[in-house]
Order: C-alpha cells, then sequence, then structure tokens
C-alpha cells in the first residue's frame, strides 16, 4: 500500500523536483555558454577579424624590430665600429621571441576557427545532443546527486568530455550505461531535511543565474549582435586597416633609414616569418 504524505511534505517533493529540473537546466546552459558558444563566438570572431588583427600585429613587429636594429647599428657606429648586422639579426632576434610567438598564435588562431566553423554541428544534432546532455545532468551532476559513488563521477567527467567534444555517439552509449532512472518514489523526508533541500536547490539556481550574466557579460558573448551585423564588421575592419597603414608606412621609413645606415647588401633579409 502507497504511504499517504502530509500535504506540506507532498508540495515540497513536487517543488523540489521542479527545482531540480530548473537546475539541471542551468547546469546545462551554463556548460554549453562556457565550452560551446563561446569557442563559437571566437571562431567566428577570427573568421570575420582575425587576418586584419594579424596584418596590424604584423606591422607592428615589423615597426618594433626595425627600430631595435637601427638601435644596435647606431650604437655601434657610434663607437666608430663596423656594424655586424648578421650578429645584430640574432640578437634582435633572441630579444624579441615573444613577438614571434605572439605571431605565430594568432596565425594558429585563424586556422583553428576555419576548422571549427568547418566541423559545426547541424542544428538537428546540436538540439539532439543538449536534449541527451540535459538528461544526464539530472542523472550524473554531483549538484544534484552529491552522494553519487566514485563510478558515477566517473560516468560524469565522460559526459562531460564527449559533450565538449560534439559526440551524439558517445553520450548515446553513456546513456545506455547510465540506464533508464527508475521513477522517482517519495522520500520518507521529514518536513526539516526537505525545506534544507529546497534552500539548497534555491542557493545553486541563484549561483547559476548570476554566473550566467556574468559570463553573458563579458567578451565575446558581448560580440554576439555585433558579429552578426556586416556594417559592424565593415567599420571594425576599416578601422584595423586605418591603425595598420601608418605602422607599414613608418616600417618602410625604418628600412630606409637602416639602409642609409647600412647599405645593402650588407642588410640581412627583414623578412617576418608569417605570411
Amino acid at each position: 500500500m502507497t504511504p499517504i504524505l502530509h500535504p506540506d511534505v507532498q508540495r515540497l517533493l513536487a517543488e523540489n523536483a521542479g527545482l531540480r529540473a530548473e537546475l539541471a537546466d542551468l547546469i546545462a546552459h551554463v556548460h554549453d555558454l562556457s565550452h560551446n558558444v563561446r569557442a563559437n563566438l571566437l571562431a567566428l570572431y577570427q573568421s570575420k577579424l582575425g587576418a586584419w588583427e594579424l596584418e596590424k600585429l604584423k606591422a607592428q613587429f615589423r615597426v618594433a624590430r626595425l627600430k631595435r636594429m637601427i638601435e644596435l647599428v647606431q650604437a655601434a657606429l657610434n663607437r666608430g665600429a663596423q656594424p655586424d648586422m648578421l650578429q645584430i639579426e640574432a640578437q634582435v632576434r633572441e630579444e624579441q621571441m615573444l613577438w614571434e610567438m605572439k605571431l605565430k598564435e594568432a596565425a594558429a588562431k585563424l586556422q583553428q576557427a576555419e576548422h571549427h566553423l568547418a566541423h559545426l554541428l547541424s542544428p538537428v544534432q546540436s538540439a539532439e545532443i543538449k536534449k541527451l546532455y540535459y538528461q544526464l545532468v539530472k542523472q550524473l551532476h554531483p549538484d544534484l546527486h552529491p552522494q553519487q559513488d566514485h563510478g558515477d563521477r566517473l560516468l560524469w567527467q565522460q559526459v562531460q568530455d564527449a559533450y565538449d567534444a560534439g559526440s551524439l555517439d558517445r553520450l548515446l552509449a553513456l546513456s545506455q550505461l547510465v540506464g533508464v532512472p527508475d521513477p522517482e518514489q517519495p522520500a520518507a523526508s521529514s518536513l526539516e531535511k526537505l525545506r534544507e533541500d529546497q534552500e539548497s536547490l534555491q542557493k545553486r539556481i541563484a549561483e547559476l543565474e548570476a554566473a550566467i550574466v556574468r559570463i553573458e557579460s563579458q567578451p565575446p558573448f558581448t560580440l554576439r549582435d555585433d558579429l552578426e551585423n556586416e556594417v559592424w564588421i565593415a567599420m571594425k575592419r576599416t578601422t584595423l586597416e586605418n591603425e595598420t597603414a601608418p605602422l607599414q608606412a613608418q616600417a618602410a621609413a625604418l628600412e630606409k633609414h637602416l639602409e642609409t645606415l647600412v647599405p645593402p647588401p650588407h642588410v640581412p633579409g627583414l623578412k617576418i616569418g608569417i605570411n
């Protein structure tokens, strides 16, 4: 015979079940924002503006490199010595390894963005993965199952990895391992315990809601609308071009000045290794 529960117990059980469903939805949403949406926005930003930012960075690097070379050449001339351009070039390259790293990182971001955008899931696949992930959150997330054993914790980690990788097949396989959850039975909990659970659930929900606001108030989320606005994109590109052009002109002037100090062919090639 099914026990008859006190009305307050029934009410709290129903309310807490609703709170758990809300919490599971928020957990899935925060993870999606932090991993998938963020990665998509960063890739979109790179595809729209990365090449222009890379050109500006290359121009900045070239100016800094030429300035340093002129400084070292002038120092040698001031000592009455003939500048050793091979040695100067090697010294400048060693001193400016950080610039080289920045250039390589910027170029790598462009390639990664291209690869990322070329392998996005279809809307149908994305919806299926989100639905399945939400179900697994309800079944395995530590916030909803604080007493879970080591095996379930390992399964949860695998679920996160599969979701981040966009692997629907892997999520389906993991859901088979978890199995279909048993229908929730009314817990023989005291009113005090149910109220404590409710307070804990409400607190965690408030924390996640605040986290969502915080996440969406920072880049790249603040650029979400701009990245779909071709007028904004065109203006941003023009700004970058206008910032790059003077740097390129400055680099050309510095290169001419360097040639007056040490005429060719004594000046080794100054090309930057990132195309």
